[in-house]
């Protein structure tokens, strides 16, 4: 998510495109500082427009984009304990910051509210 790279960036840090589901290593990258992408609100604009819809993605917002529903539906539960720790990270930031886009995302990816208590939770844990 480096350079080029926002959000889950939530978000979320990836591949090539290879018509696999991203793995999770892929969508979080260790080695990408996600706080380069919260930081910066032109990258993290891009990576929300791709996670709306509303603009094309580039390879690594469309593999965050492909694994949100993953991540949400399970709270990170495939993921390592560093990995929860980046997503729990990108949370804890982008929320505060971004309330609005906040709810956008939870409207596309948890339209019944579904995940939506359990994420709550694990922020506060």
């Amino acid at each position: 998510m480096m350079g080029q790279a926002s959000f889950f960036v939530l978000v979320l840090l990836f591949l090539g495109i290879t018509g696999q589901t991203p793995s999770l290593d892929e969508v979080f990258d260790e080695s990408i500082d996600v706080d380069d992408i919260l930081d910066n609100d032109r990258i993290l604009d891009t990576y929300l427009k791709c996670f709306y819809g509303t603009a094309k993605c580039n390879t690594l917002a469309s593999a965050i984009k492909e694994r949100i529903p993953d991540i949400f539906s399970t709270v990170c539960g495939e993921c390592t304990e560093k990995q929860k720790g980046i997503f729990k990270h990108v949370l804890v930031k982008f929320i505060p910051k971004r309330p609005d886009d906040w709810e956008l995302i939870l409207k596309i990816y948890d339209p019944k509210g579904e995940y939506r208590p359990k994420l709550e939770e694990f922020i506060k844990s």
